[in-house]
């Protein structure tokens, strides 16, 4: 079973998250801290010929371990738009979602699979939706950030103008749909029922109007 995750907001604000300005950087790290605080056993360990070394040396050769998690210089690198080093990049993820999921106006996460989207899509064809509103329609748009997606991964976003008229043409179907396909179809529909409200707040605090981020590993 694969996980997909859907964001509303603005693609300009995904995309300033690399090379963010000073301000809005303090609070992504700020955020990161928040999300992936270090355990408070860990520590940085030394082999001990560098242990024996090092100390006699006016410049250190040692080398701290990088841990096994989402850690600062994970943050610093999708900060500064750095490469990131294929055994970082689950690592990186991790931390782009976690922004992603505090900075939107709402998200959500269903457990579904790709026969399980496609077998929803065609039912939904079935009952008259056009095929330009199928759910995979929403990943269409490439993202355009440095961050490479990880291997499986479908990663892509819907304009805000498409998803609202993807909704439309959801409502204008309900009545053809049989109970399983509108129960399945609920989440996306309830989620998509949100952008009116969610435009609004954006508009009122001078951000841009939400988009739709999603986020897919079948």
């Amino acid at each position: 079973m694969g996980r997909l995750s859907e964001y509303a907001i603005g693609i300009t604000e995904l995309r300033d998250i690399f090379r963010a300005e000073p301000g809005f950087a303090a609070q992504l790290r700020e955020l990161a801290a928040r999300r992936f605080p270090a355990p408070a056993n860990e520590s940085t360990k030394r082999t001990r010929l560098l242990g024996r070394i090092g100390p006699a040396m006016k410049k250190s050769i040692e080398r701290p371990e990088v841990p096994e998690r989402p850690a600062p210089p994970d943050v610093e690198a999708l900060l500064k738009a750095r490469a990131i080093a294929p055994e970082r990049q689950v690592y990186a993820w991790q931390i782009v979602l976690a922004w992603l999921d505090e900075l939107s106006w709402g998200c959500i996460d269903v457990e579904v699979d790709g026969r399980d989207m496609s077998d929803l899509d065609f039912a939904l064809a079935a009952a008259g939706l056009p095929s330009q509103f199928g759910l995979e329609k929403l990943l269409q748009d490439e993202p355009q950030i440095p961050l490479r997606p990880m291997p499986g991964q479908r990663w892509g976003y819907a304009k805000h103008a498409h998803l609202l008229a993807t909704r439309q043409a959801l409502d204008e179907i309900a009545p053809n749909l049989d109970d399983k396909t509108a129960a399945s179809v609920k989440p996306f529909r309830d989620f998509l029922a949100g952008f009116d409200d969610w435009t609004q707040q954006a508009a009122e605090q001078a951000r841009p109007a939400p988009d739709l981020v999603v986020s897919w590993m079948p």
